[in-house]
């Protein structure tokens, strides 16, 4: 627990955030929260998020909060608060649904970003042209601080900023002249970058979030907007990328999606993304397909070997689906206990049972003793399947459900096999 211990305080000191219960009333505030707000903790909890709500604000920007979250989406804006001490600050902030691990909504986590900085930049940019030596100071400021590149219309890079070379570790000279693919992350899927492709070439401005690569084959994640640039005849000429660095942004959300004891998604992302694949399979008329596991006879496991073996072996079991299940796209969920969901997709049912049975016979291979697991005497799963086809309509709670009746199907026919719902 001590490396957990570690990644909470981590948390609570460098990452402003907050959680309130489902009326906008504080339930927790970070010590980061307290110091670029003026109040103690004391003074937060139990309050309306209003305490730090600032006048300038439009009141459609929260409508437009409340709306998003309140049909279970995350909100993702910029916001302008006010210091307990009267003065502002600004935050980016993304505002997220908390579940219970029965799927009812209890509340809201925000984790925000300070961009005072930058919002002061911006102002700078507005006035520039009044001044020469503003011009100087301004241009230097970005060339530090701001992580921005031009490129040709073919995607070449022409020109980059001194804070793309420190976040790339990639020099000047090293990057003009060459594709941006040079700090592309093989993570990334292609359908991104063709979205992102399509939207340039009709003229329009993309924003998103990507996942690059160091030099050093590390990695940095940037929430970027490129825009595109025209030649005196309107022509697109290239295109100009601002990026701003979220890595530590991404490494507190995957703390908070990812199951402590085996490292796969939890519950809470489960209940978070379920509807969204659905749905977004559905608009690219795709099949998908949810595999519930779970491991056969584990309470006796865990009477005769103990917990500490049984939480190893839930490890063992989870990495195994990782390594099955690895292509972008593919969901693998602890959805408690022995339990287990993939959310994935194929072009075809059989190729969704064929993977199934990949994974079933691949934690049946690891030959993990366990011999209240007759007639196997080692560590197996059953699983129930559900197939989502795209020309059907489908909640979270009928996908549930018929993969659950699927898996109590296997396990009454035996254990160690697959059933497929009829759903």
């Amino acid at each position: 627990m001590e490396p957990f211990d570690d990644y909470k305080t981590l948390v609570d000191q460098s990452v402003i955030t907050s959680s309130t219960d489902l009326h906008g009333t504080i339930l927790y505030a970070s010590q980061a929260f307290c110091r670029i707000s003026g109040y103690s903790k004391q003074e937060l909890v139990g309050q309306s998020h209003n305490i730090v709500r600032h006048p300038d604000m439009p009141s459609s920007i929260y409508r437009d909060l409340w709306k998003t979250i309140g049909r279970g989406e995350i909100w993702r804006g910029e916001l302008k608060n006010r210091h307990k001490s009267g003065r502002h600050y600004w935050v980016e902030v993304e505002i997220f649904p908390n579940y219970d691990l029965d799927g009812q909504k209890i509340g809201y986590t925000a984790i925000r970003h300070d961009i005072t900085d930058r919002k002061r930049v911006e102002t700078l940019s507005d006035t520039v042209e009044q001044s020469e030596r503003k011009l100087s100071e301004y241009l230097d400021i970005i060339d530090e601080n701001v992580i921005t590149s031009s490129t040709d219309r073919y995607g070449t890079i022409t020109s980059v900023s001194k804070a793309f070379c420190q976040i790339s570790g990639f020099d000047r000279e090293e990057l003009i002249g060459r594709n941006h693919n040079v700090v592309r992350h093989p993570d990334m899927p292609k359908s991104l970058y063709k979205e992102l492709w399509d939207t340039l070439l009709q003229g329009k401005v993309w924003r998103g979030e990507i996942k690059n690569r160091k030099k050093n084959d590390g990695f940095y994640w940037v929430d970027v907007t490129i825009k595109p640039e025209h030649d005196q005849n309107g022509n697109v000429s290239g295109y100009f990328a601002v990026r701003h660095d979220i890595t530590d942004r991404k490494k507190i959300e995957q703390l908070i999606i990812t199951d402590e004891l085996t490292g796969v998604y939890n519950r809470r992302y489960y209940n978070q993304v379920l509807m969204g694949e659905v749905n977004r399979a559905k608009r690219n008329d795709a099949w998908l397909g949810f595999l519930m596991l779970d491991a056969d006879n584990f309470k006796q496991y865990n009477d005769g070997y103990g917990h500490l073996a049984g939480d190893k072996a839930l490890q063992a079991i989870a990495s195994t689906l990782k390594q099955v299940f690895q292509r972008n796209g593919d969901y693998v969920f602890r959805l408690g206990g022995e339990e287990f969901g993939i959310l994935y997709s194929y072009d075809t049912p059989e190729e969704f049972l064929s993977h199934a049975e990949k994974a079933r016979k691949a934690v049946f291979d690891m030959a993990i003793e366990h011999k209240e697991n007759a007639p196997h005497d080692c560590v197996t799963v059953s699983a129930g399947f559900q197939l989502i086809d795209p020309a059907k309509v489908y909640n979270a709670d009928a996908i549930l459900k018929g993969a659950d009746h699927a898996l109590y199907q296997a396990k009454e026919k035996g254990r160690n096999r697959i059933e497929v719902s009829g759903i």
